[in-house]
Protein backbone atom coordinates (compact mmCIF):
# COMPACT_ATOMS: atom_id res chain seq x y z
CA UNK A 1 0.00 0.00 0.00
CA UNK A 2 1.32 3.86 -0.61
CA UNK A 3 2.73 6.21 1.54
CA UNK A 4 0.65 10.01 2.60
CA UNK A 5 2.23 13.02 3.24
CA UNK A 6 -0.16 14.10 5.83
CA UNK A 7 -2.63 12.51 8.58
CA UNK A 8 -5.26 14.42 10.30
CA UNK A 9 -6.38 12.46 13.90
CA UNK A 10 -9.26 13.40 15.76
CA UNK A 11 -9.12 14.77 19.71
CA UNK A 12 -6.83 13.27 22.07
CA UNK A 13 -6.72 12.77 25.92
CA UNK A 14 -5.76 10.27 28.19
CA UNK A 15 -6.34 10.97 31.93
CA UNK A 16 -2.97 8.13 32.28
CA UNK A 17 -1.58 8.10 29.16
CA UNK A 18 1.21 5.59 30.26
CA UNK A 19 -1.77 2.55 30.06
CA UNK A 20 -2.46 3.55 26.35
CA UNK A 21 -1.17 1.33 23.33
CA UNK A 22 -1.59 1.52 19.84
CA UNK A 23 -2.45 -1.46 17.77
CA UNK A 24 -0.65 -3.26 15.42
CA UNK A 25 -2.47 -2.35 12.27
CA UNK A 26 -2.46 1.48 13.26
CA UNK A 27 1.57 1.53 14.36
CA UNK A 28 1.61 0.45 10.16
CA UNK A 29 -0.45 3.25 8.89
CA UNK A 30 1.08 5.70 10.71
CA UNK A 31 4.47 4.47 8.98
CA UNK A 32 2.66 5.06 5.89
CA UNK A 33 2.37 8.56 6.70
CA UNK A 34 5.28 11.21 6.49
CA UNK A 35 3.57 13.77 8.63
CA UNK A 36 1.04 13.09 11.58
CA UNK A 37 -1.19 15.66 13.00
CA UNK A 38 -4.01 15.75 15.97
CA UNK A 39 -5.78 17.80 18.55
CA UNK A 40 -4.39 17.80 21.74
CA UNK A 41 -7.59 17.88 24.08
CA UNK A 42 -5.76 18.51 27.37
CA UNK A 43 -3.55 20.92 29.06
CA UNK A 44 -0.50 18.42 30.62
CA UNK A 45 -0.28 19.76 34.50
CA UNK A 46 2.99 19.87 36.71
CA UNK A 47 2.24 22.18 39.16
CA UNK A 48 1.15 19.72 42.01
CA UNK A 49 -0.60 23.59 43.20
CA UNK A 50 -2.42 23.77 39.99
CA UNK A 51 -6.44 24.12 40.60
CA UNK A 52 -9.00 23.42 37.58
CA UNK A 53 -11.34 26.25 36.02
CA UNK A 54 -15.01 26.46 37.44
CA UNK A 55 -16.86 24.68 34.21
CA UNK A 56 -18.84 21.41 34.38
CA UNK A 57 -15.59 19.17 33.04
CA UNK A 58 -12.08 20.16 33.40
CA UNK A 59 -9.36 17.76 32.08
CA UNK A 60 -5.86 17.27 32.82
CA UNK A 61 -2.91 14.70 31.69
CA UNK A 62 0.43 13.93 32.41
CA UNK A 63 3.93 14.14 30.92
CA UNK A 64 3.59 11.08 30.21
CA UNK A 65 1.44 11.95 27.35
CA UNK A 66 4.57 13.15 25.48
CA UNK A 67 5.76 9.60 25.06
CA UNK A 68 2.40 8.47 23.90
CA UNK A 69 2.57 11.27 21.43
CA UNK A 70 6.30 10.35 20.35
CA UNK A 71 4.87 6.64 19.73
CA UNK A 72 2.70 7.99 17.43
CA UNK A 73 5.58 10.02 15.87
CA UNK A 74 3.30 12.98 16.16
CA UNK A 75 4.34 16.05 14.48
CA UNK A 76 1.92 19.02 15.14
CA UNK A 77 -1.14 19.51 17.35
CA UNK A 78 -3.53 21.79 17.93
CA UNK A 79 -4.50 23.39 20.92
CA UNK A 80 -7.08 25.27 19.92
CA UNK A 81 -9.50 23.71 22.71
CA UNK A 82 -11.91 24.18 24.90
CA UNK A 83 -10.45 22.25 27.61
CA UNK A 84 -6.32 23.57 27.16
CA UNK A 85 -7.28 26.11 29.58
CA UNK A 86 -8.81 24.12 32.12
CA UNK A 87 -5.68 24.24 35.15
CA UNK A 88 -4.78 28.07 33.64
CA UNK A 89 -2.48 29.72 31.57
CA UNK A 90 0.84 28.60 33.25
CA UNK A 91 -0.23 24.47 32.69
CA UNK A 92 -0.98 25.87 29.29
CA UNK A 93 2.39 27.68 28.51
CA UNK A 94 3.62 24.66 30.09
CA UNK A 95 2.14 22.22 27.78
CA UNK A 96 3.55 24.26 25.41
CA UNK A 97 6.90 24.42 26.20
CA UNK A 98 7.26 20.74 26.41
CA UNK A 99 5.92 19.54 22.97
CA UNK A 100 8.80 22.60 21.90
CA UNK A 101 11.21 20.43 23.98
CA UNK A 102 10.37 16.96 21.76
CA UNK A 103 10.46 18.76 18.93
CA UNK A 104 6.03 18.65 18.32
CA UNK A 105 4.79 22.13 16.81
CA UNK A 106 1.89 23.67 18.79
CA UNK A 107 -0.35 26.09 17.82
CA UNK A 108 -3.89 28.20 18.95
CA UNK A 109 -2.48 29.30 21.86
CA UNK A 110 -0.55 32.22 22.88
CA UNK A 111 0.49 34.73 25.50
CA UNK A 112 -0.65 37.23 22.93
CA UNK A 113 -3.74 37.19 20.11
CA UNK A 114 -1.22 37.59 17.34
CA UNK A 115 0.81 34.50 18.90
CA UNK A 116 -2.68 32.40 19.63
CA UNK A 117 -3.72 33.03 15.85
CA UNK A 118 -0.03 32.43 14.58
CA UNK A 119 0.16 29.08 11.93
CA UNK A 120 2.91 26.74 12.46
CA UNK A 121 4.82 25.33 9.87
CA UNK A 122 6.08 22.01 8.89
CA UNK A 123 7.12 20.44 5.77
CA UNK A 124 6.83 16.90 3.64
CA UNK A 125 8.68 16.54 0.08
CA UNK A 126 9.87 20.09 0.25
CA UNK A 127 6.22 21.21 0.79
CA UNK A 128 5.61 23.66 3.19
CA UNK A 129 2.05 23.20 5.05
CA UNK A 130 0.82 26.09 7.35
CA UNK A 131 -1.23 24.54 10.21
CA UNK A 132 -3.79 27.06 11.83
CA UNK A 133 -5.92 26.42 14.94
CA UNK A 134 -8.92 28.30 16.26
CA UNK A 135 -12.21 27.10 18.47
CA UNK A 136 -15.18 27.94 18.83
CA UNK A 137 -15.90 26.40 22.21
CA UNK A 138 -14.31 28.02 25.37
CA UNK A 139 -14.83 29.06 29.34
CA UNK A 140 -14.79 32.97 29.04
CA UNK A 141 -11.58 32.83 31.10
CA UNK A 142 -9.78 30.94 28.42
CA UNK A 143 -10.03 33.22 25.38
CA UNK A 144 -6.68 35.26 24.43
CA UNK A 145 -7.14 38.76 24.91
CA UNK A 146 -4.58 42.19 23.92
CA UNK A 147 -2.62 41.42 27.45
CA UNK A 148 -3.68 38.02 28.31
CA UNK A 149 -2.42 34.48 27.23
CA UNK A 150 -5.28 32.13 25.95
CA UNK A 151 -6.89 30.35 23.15
CA UNK A 152 -7.68 31.57 19.78
CA UNK A 153 -11.25 31.51 19.96
CA UNK A 154 -13.94 32.65 17.87
CA UNK A 155 -17.15 34.08 19.74
CA UNK A 156 -20.35 32.48 18.06
CA UNK A 157 -23.51 34.70 19.40
CA UNK A 158 -26.18 32.53 20.11
CA UNK A 159 -29.28 33.14 18.22
CA UNK A 160 -33.42 31.98 19.03
CA UNK A 161 -35.32 31.95 15.72
CA UNK A 162 -39.12 32.25 17.15
CA UNK A 163 -42.25 32.10 14.53
CA UNK A 164 -45.12 32.32 17.12
CA UNK A 165 -46.81 29.71 15.52
CA UNK A 166 -44.62 27.17 14.61
CA UNK A 167 -43.15 26.88 18.34
CA UNK A 168 -47.01 25.84 19.32
CA UNK A 169 -46.65 23.31 16.64
CA UNK A 170 -43.25 22.27 17.25
CA UNK A 171 -42.19 23.34 20.91
CA UNK A 172 -39.22 23.86 22.44
CA UNK A 173 -37.53 22.65 18.79
CA UNK A 174 -33.71 22.27 18.66
CA UNK A 175 -33.64 24.33 15.47
CA UNK A 176 -35.09 27.20 16.37
CA UNK A 177 -31.28 28.00 17.64
CA UNK A 178 -28.94 29.86 15.21
CA UNK A 179 -24.72 30.96 15.29
CA UNK A 180 -23.14 33.54 14.14
CA UNK A 181 -19.72 34.34 14.59
CA UNK A 182 -18.62 37.83 15.35
CA UNK A 183 -17.13 40.10 12.63
CA UNK A 184 -13.94 41.13 14.10
CA UNK A 185 -12.99 37.42 15.01
CA UNK A 186 -13.59 36.56 10.96
CA UNK A 187 -11.34 39.47 10.52
CA UNK A 188 -8.48 37.66 12.80
CA UNK A 189 -8.63 34.39 11.44
CA UNK A 190 -8.92 35.97 7.85
CA UNK A 191 -5.80 37.60 8.21
CA UNK A 192 -4.15 34.25 9.96
CA UNK A 193 -4.96 32.09 6.67
CA UNK A 194 -3.73 34.97 4.45
CA UNK A 195 -0.41 35.00 6.74
CA UNK A 196 -0.52 31.47 6.41
CA UNK A 197 -1.11 31.25 2.65
CA UNK A 198 1.75 33.63 2.03
CA UNK A 199 4.19 31.89 3.56
CA UNK A 200 3.12 27.74 3.16
CA UNK A 201 2.13 26.14 0.11
CA UNK A 202 -0.62 24.19 1.62
CA UNK A 203 -2.88 25.49 4.62
CA UNK A 204 -4.77 22.91 6.78
CA UNK A 205 -7.27 24.45 9.37
CA UNK A 206 -8.18 22.66 12.44
CA UNK A 207 -10.94 23.91 14.11
CA UNK A 208 -13.04 23.11 17.50
CA UNK A 209 -16.51 23.46 16.75
CA UNK A 210 -20.08 22.22 17.30
CA UNK A 211 -22.18 20.32 19.35
CA UNK A 212 -19.84 17.83 21.98
CA UNK A 213 -23.35 16.75 24.04
CA UNK A 214 -25.03 13.45 22.56
CA UNK A 215 -27.63 13.41 20.89
CA UNK A 216 -27.33 16.80 19.56
CA UNK A 217 -23.48 16.24 18.51
CA UNK A 218 -24.87 14.05 15.26
CA UNK A 219 -25.88 17.11 14.03
CA UNK A 220 -23.59 19.70 11.57
CA UNK A 221 -24.73 23.05 12.46
CA UNK A 222 -25.65 25.62 10.52
CA UNK A 223 -22.94 27.99 11.66
CA UNK A 224 -20.85 25.39 10.91
CA UNK A 225 -21.08 24.52 7.98
CA UNK A 226 -21.05 28.26 6.97
CA UNK A 227 -17.90 28.70 9.02
CA UNK A 228 -16.31 26.17 7.07
CA UNK A 229 -17.22 27.55 3.42
CA UNK A 230 -15.88 30.69 4.93
CA UNK A 231 -12.37 29.09 5.57
CA UNK A 232 -11.69 27.64 2.34
CA UNK A 233 -13.31 31.25 0.59
CA UNK A 234 -10.32 33.08 2.68
CA UNK A 235 -7.60 30.59 1.49
CA UNK A 236 -7.82 27.25 3.17
CA UNK A 237 -6.81 24.17 1.16
CA UNK A 238 -8.82 21.75 3.96
CA UNK A 239 -10.90 22.06 7.37
CA UNK A 240 -10.28 19.83 9.73
CA UNK A 241 -13.34 19.94 12.27
CA UNK A 242 -12.97 18.28 16.05
CA UNK A 243 -15.23 18.84 19.14
CA UNK A 244 -18.50 16.47 18.55
CA UNK A 245 -16.86 13.53 20.03
CA UNK A 246 -18.53 11.67 16.96
CA UNK A 247 -17.54 10.84 13.39
CA UNK A 248 -19.80 13.46 11.30
CA UNK A 249 -19.93 13.48 7.38
CA UNK A 250 -17.64 15.18 5.51
CA UNK A 251 -17.94 17.61 2.37
CA UNK A 252 -15.87 19.00 -0.19
CA UNK A 253 -17.07 22.69 -1.09
CA UNK A 254 -15.11 24.09 -4.02
CA UNK A 255 -12.95 21.37 -4.33
CA UNK A 256 -11.22 21.32 -1.13
CA UNK A 257 -12.12 18.82 2.11
CA UNK A 258 -14.22 19.93 5.04
CA UNK A 259 -14.34 17.30 7.29
CA UNK A 260 -16.92 18.58 10.23
CA UNK A 261 -15.48 15.81 12.69
CA UNK A 262 -13.15 13.58 13.08
CA UNK A 263 -14.20 12.45 16.18
CA UNK A 264 -12.13 10.38 18.78
CA UNK A 265 -8.84 9.76 18.10
CA UNK A 266 -8.38 8.20 21.88
CA UNK A 267 -10.61 9.41 24.86
CA UNK A 268 -9.20 7.58 27.90
CA UNK A 269 -11.10 6.96 29.84
CA UNK A 270 -14.58 6.80 27.35
CA UNK A 271 -16.74 8.82 29.22
CA UNK A 272 -20.63 8.66 29.10
CA UNK A 273 -22.21 7.95 25.69
CA UNK A 274 -19.21 9.19 24.19
CA UNK A 275 -18.13 7.73 21.18
CA UNK A 276 -14.99 5.20 20.65
CA UNK A 277 -14.46 5.71 17.11
CA UNK A 278 -12.82 8.04 15.31
CA UNK A 279 -11.30 8.91 11.72
CA UNK A 280 -8.06 9.55 10.56
CA UNK A 281 -7.97 11.31 6.71
CA UNK A 282 -4.98 10.52 5.16
CA UNK A 283 -3.94 12.58 2.17
CA UNK A 284 -1.08 13.40 -0.36
CA UNK A 285 -0.92 17.45 -1.07
CA UNK A 286 -0.29 16.97 -4.46
CA UNK A 287 -3.45 14.94 -5.44
CA UNK A 288 -6.94 16.20 -4.49
CA UNK A 289 -8.51 13.48 -3.09
CA UNK A 290 -7.98 11.60 0.04
CA UNK A 291 -8.54 8.43 1.97
CA UNK A 292 -10.41 7.75 5.19
CA UNK A 293 -9.63 5.14 7.71
CA UNK A 294 -11.32 4.66 10.87
CA UNK A 295 -10.07 4.03 14.81
CA UNK A 296 -11.68 2.54 17.49
CA UNK A 297 -10.75 2.39 21.17
CA UNK A 298 -11.17 -0.64 23.27
CA UNK A 299 -10.47 0.09 27.06
CA UNK A 300 -6.71 1.49 26.76
CA UNK A 301 -5.53 0.38 23.13
CA UNK A 302 -6.67 2.21 19.51
CA UNK A 303 -7.11 0.19 16.83
CA UNK A 304 -7.43 0.26 13.29
CA UNK A 305 -11.32 -1.16 12.11
CA UNK A 306 -10.53 -3.71 9.54
CA UNK A 307 -13.50 -3.89 7.60
CA UNK A 308 -15.34 -0.58 7.08
CA UNK A 309 -18.36 -1.85 4.47
CA UNK A 310 -19.38 -3.79 7.51
CA UNK A 311 -20.06 -1.31 10.40
CA UNK A 312 -23.43 0.41 10.85
CA UNK A 313 -22.34 3.42 11.95
CA UNK A 314 -19.36 3.81 8.70
CA UNK A 315 -22.17 3.00 6.56
CA UNK A 316 -24.67 6.09 7.77
CA UNK A 317 -21.50 8.62 7.82
CA UNK A 318 -21.02 6.90 3.73
CA UNK A 319 -24.66 8.00 3.49
CA UNK A 320 -24.61 11.35 4.98
CA UNK A 321 -21.42 12.16 2.94
CA UNK A 322 -22.96 10.89 0.39
CA UNK A 323 -26.34 13.17 1.28
CA UNK A 324 -24.00 15.82 0.56
CA UNK A 325 -22.54 14.99 -2.94
CA UNK A 326 -18.98 13.06 -2.14
CA UNK A 327 -18.73 9.72 -3.24
CA UNK A 328 -17.04 7.33 -0.91
CA UNK A 329 -15.87 4.22 -2.62
CA UNK A 330 -15.07 1.44 -0.10
CA UNK A 331 -12.11 -0.18 -0.65
CA UNK A 332 -12.63 -2.57 2.07
CA UNK A 333 -10.11 -1.40 5.00
CA UNK A 334 -11.10 2.36 4.30
CA UNK A 335 -12.99 4.83 2.42
CA UNK A 336 -11.23 6.17 -0.71
CA UNK A 337 -12.56 9.82 -1.62
CA UNK A 338 -12.14 10.97 -5.59
CA UNK A 339 -12.51 15.25 -6.26
CA UNK A 340 -12.89 16.17 -9.35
Amino acid sequence: MGEYDICFCGDLYAEEPSKLSIGESLKALFKRCKLRVANLETPIVIDPLAKPMNKYSALKTTPDVLKFLKQMQTSAVSLANNHIMDYGPKSAEDTARLLRQELIKCYGYGQTIDEAYQPATVEVRGVKVGLVGVTTTFAPEALVKKNKPGVAGLTVITKINIDPREVLEEPAAPYIVGGEVLKEDLDLLRRAIKESKRDNDFVAAQIHWGAGLSPYNEVVLDYVKGLGEFLVDVGCDIVIGGHPHTIQPVNVYKGKFVTYSLGNFIFHPIMGPMENKGMILAKNLGEPGADLYFVEQIENEVELLDDVSQNPKLAYFKYQSEKNGVHLLDEGSHFSVKVS
